[in-house]
């Protein structure tokens, strides 16, 4: 299962009765926010360690594809 940014969120819609599993993963996140987390003193060390994996697995990626 891929890495979470943070826990799973259920909205229910009152008017179609439907409810929606909104999920936070880290590959989806945009790069801006994972260098705000990751340099944040205040946050959490376990998810400053996980932003800091995803960056250094795009920055890899990206110097692949520029090749």
């Amino acid at each position: 299962m891929p890495t979470k940014l943070k826990k799973s969120v259920k909205t229910y819609s009152r008017q179609t009765g439907k409810t929606t599993t909104e999920h936070f993963y880290l590959h989806a996140t945009k790069q801006d926010e994972l260098v705000r987390i990751a340099n944040d003193t205040n946050a959490n060390p376990k998810l400053r360690i996980k932003c800091k994996r995803e960056l250094t697995k795009r920055r890899i990626a990206n110097a692949k594809n520029n090749k």
